[in-house]
């Protein structure tokens, strides 16, 4: 029964949100982006795909999803970390002009995180008799900042920088992710 209520709730405060639109502005914006960053824990970068898609629910807020991959190969023996991400996002547009917008926001939802490392070899055949592997799954959140400059009226760019973490503290390593990427907008 609450869970009636609250989707009503919901549908009648979007549509809300919806009649208070610029007709003008894109509604639906989504892309791809490649990211970076680096993880003082193993000491080394890590890369990765991913995108994006979210909802203009009016001028400054955004909701919609998102979900991303980033692995690293560390030590140069095939040690390596990997961390698949996604979940629901919020943005927020806290400055906004005719060619840009500035936002910040924040994804919940979840990951798993892998981490396998080579720990000590055998010194006649350099097959290593001891690997470390770790695989978890757990909740996330990443709190983000992203930039949108409008190269076209379809199309941006975007810069963005994230920190994932997760309140569990289930994450194996964690740093400051930067992504370049390109928005398409999809319905106008």
């Amino acid at each position: 029964m609450k869970l009636k209520y609250f989707t009503l709730i919901m549908f009648l405060c979007s549509s809300l949100l919806l009649n208070a639109q610029d007709n003008n502005k894109p509604k639906l914006i989504g892309g791809m982006y490649v990211n970076s960053g680096y993880l003082s824990s193993i000491n080394d970068f890590s890369y990765g795909l991913g995108g994006k898609i979210s909802f203009r629910l009016n001028e400054y807020f955004r909701i919609g999803g998102e979900g991303y991959g980033s692995s690293s190969e560390f030590k140069k023996d095939g040690s390596f970390y990997s961390i698949g991400w996604g979940g629901a996002l919020g943005e927020l547009v806290i400055y906004n002009t005719e060619k840009s917008n500035l936002l910040i926001g924040f994804t919940f939802g979840g990951a798993v995180n892998k981490q396998m490392e080579m720990i000590k070899p055998n010194n006649e055949t350099n097959i290593y008799d001891l690997v470390f592997w770790r695989k978890e799954s757990t909740l996330v959140v990443s709190p983000f900042l992203s930039f949108e400059y409008a190269i076209s009226k379809k199309a941006n760019l975007s810069l963005k920088f994230d920190y994932l973490f997760s309140p569990t503290n289930e994450i194996f390593n964690t740093g400051i992710r930067v992504y370049v990427g390109c928005l398409f907008n999809m319905i106008g």
